[in-house]
């Protein structure tokens, strides 16, 4: 009987040490299960899941940013670069009118001079511009009289930017050539380049390329003020959210007269030589948007 009762007890511990195991192997895989689940970042705050609590972190924008995984631009976000004495304010004008069309909102931005900025202004205007984004309801449209602003480098979604040039051999540049003010002469190669100091330098073939870099990159489109019809059959397929109707806008207000006419065959032969020179990377630029605008955007229209 006592051999019986030992027997019992034995069997008794035996199992009682193999739930005790069993329910320790059960607990570690929890833990383990819950310590991986914590590393997923992109559900809500909490989730139960199998009677289990799993806290999930988000990741904030800066994180996102290094990570690689913050968006490049916001296609319901438009910046409208104002080149000097290229036409800017036509567009302006049309996305004026097409905002209660259209259902955005178009904000313009303080007067500035297109000078450069230095690195804590430009984060300030980076970040006025992050918060109006936030506070407004999207789509919006901005404009102002400023420099190419690199988001990206500040941690910061970029809204997508447009512009308008027009053929540097224009009749601003003639008068100004004329009234011996070539300091003065139109430029868009600066507006483009950015807040580097070398993108203010004239015939600077770094700031040239600097320009070219940040279109390819940053502007899907740059509207040409000599071909505007075509520049705005490409805005109303790129962006028609913004510019449906702006062909019909557009034949409302636009110049009787054309005075963004080339002018190049008025010029003397002198006057023509000495501004090619003083223009030549203007020029270059120019012709290059050019084949952009009519030989590569148009193609996605047709």
């Amino acid at each position: 009987m006592r051999r019986n009762r030992g027997l019992l007890t034995s069997v008794a511990v035996c199992l009682t040490v193999f739930f005790i195991v069993l329910n320790s192997k059960s607990t570690v895989e929890t833990v383990n299960d819950t310590g991986s689940s914590i590393e997923k970042p992109y559900a809500g705050e909490q989730e139960v899941h199998k009677g289990q609590t799993y806290r999930y972190v988000t990741p904030s924008l800066a994180e996102l940013g290094a990570r690689g995984s913050l968006p490049k631009m916001n296609q319901h976000v438009l910046m409208l670069t104002r080149v000097p004495d290229a036409g800017a304010e036509l567009l302006v004008l049309i996305l004026q009118r097409l905002q209660g069309y259209n259902a955005f909102k178009h904000i313009r931005l303080p007067p500035g001079d297109h000078g450069l900025l230095s690195t804590l202004q430009e984060e300030l205007l980076v970040e006025e511009i992050t918060s109006i984004i936030r506070q407004e309801a999207i789509p919006l449209s901005f404009d102002g009289d400023v420099r190419f602003l690199n988001f990206s480098k500040f941690g910061r979604e970029s809204p997508t930017f447009i512009s308008l040039v027009r053929n540097p051999m224009c009749a601003h540049n003639l008068r100004r050539y004329r009234e011996r003010r070539s300091d003065m002469l139109h430029r868009a190669i600066p507006t483009f380049c950015g807040q580097d100091p070398r993108c203010a330098k004239i015939n600077n073939k770094w700031a040239l390329e600097r320009a070219k870099a940040n279109i390819v990159e940053w502007y899907p489109v740059v509207c040409i003020l000599n071909y505007m019809e075509q520049s705005i059959d490409v805005l109303e397929y790129k962006f028609p959210y913004f510019f449906r109707g702006a062909k019909r806008s557009y034949r409302k207000i636009q110049p009787r007269k054309r005075h963004f006419s080339d002018p190049t065959l008025t010029l003397r032969a002198r006057e023509r030589d000495i501004l090619f020179k003083l223009l030549q990377d203007e020029i270059e630029f120019y012709q290059w948007l050019k084949y952009r605008l009519l030989n590569e955007t148009l193609i996605d229209i047709d």
